[in-house]
């Protein structure tokens, strides 16, 4: 599978608003997002995307391939797991170039979150990255995780190990440790409020 640098994606999507008939908003998740807004080097394969796709943008995204050279998957995403208000808080990504494209993603905290859940080392390597650009808080990664990421579904167990490994990465082990202490009741909140959901 082709990988990305972030300047390819950029300069895709520029071609692409150039190719666009109409306004266009798309709310993009994953390695792309995180490229895009708060500047992680790491290569990417896809642009993922909660948003469907219309017509018009399917057209300007194939012209944008053939004209860039860059096949890069533009996919909707059917399942993620973001905190439960992330939507209130997304950011347009601000490119004079692009005139119809508007792109939004999850605030940092929230992106950082969506990305513990799948648990893979590569997505703790890109939290760490936009930590050392934009510095993450503490309080704000716990108080969300607490709050927000208990309709989660998966093993539940590997989530907040996942989640307390990120803490320990960006913080220490010292405030990891304080972390599962504060956590302890995740599990136990995520199960009740599934089986609420599915009596």
């Amino acid at each position: 599978m082709n990988q990305f640098l972030p300047e390819e994606l950029s300069n895709f999507l520029q071609v692409t608003d150039y190719y666009l008939t109409s306004r266009c908003e798309l709310i993009i998740i994953g390695g792309a997002a995180a490229s895009l807004a708060y500047g992680v080097t790491k290569t990417t394969s896809d642009i993922d995307t909660v948003s469907k796709i219309p017509d018009h943008l399917t057209v300007a995204l194939d012209l944008a391939k053939a004209k860039t050279g860059f096949s890069i998957p533009v996919s909707h995403v059917g399942v993620y797991e973001p905190p439960y208000n992330y939507e209130t808080r997304l950011s347009l990504i601000e490119n004079p170039i692009l005139t119809k494209l508007q792109l939004f993603v999850p605030e940092r905290h929230d992106l950082a979150l969506m990305k513990i859940v799948r648990g893979y080392e590569n997505d703790i390597q890109v939290i760490e990255e936009i930590h050392q650009n934009i510095p993450l808080e503490f309080d704000i990664l716990v108080g969300r995780f607490m709050d927000e990421m208990t309709q989660v579904i998966g093993d539940l167990k590997s989530i907040r190990l996942s989640f307390l490994l990120m803490i320990e990465v960006l913080f220490g082990q010292e405030q990891a440790q304080e972390a599962e202490i504060i956590s302890e009741k995740w599990e136990s909140l995520s199960f009740q409020l599934e089986n609420e959901q599915n009596p």
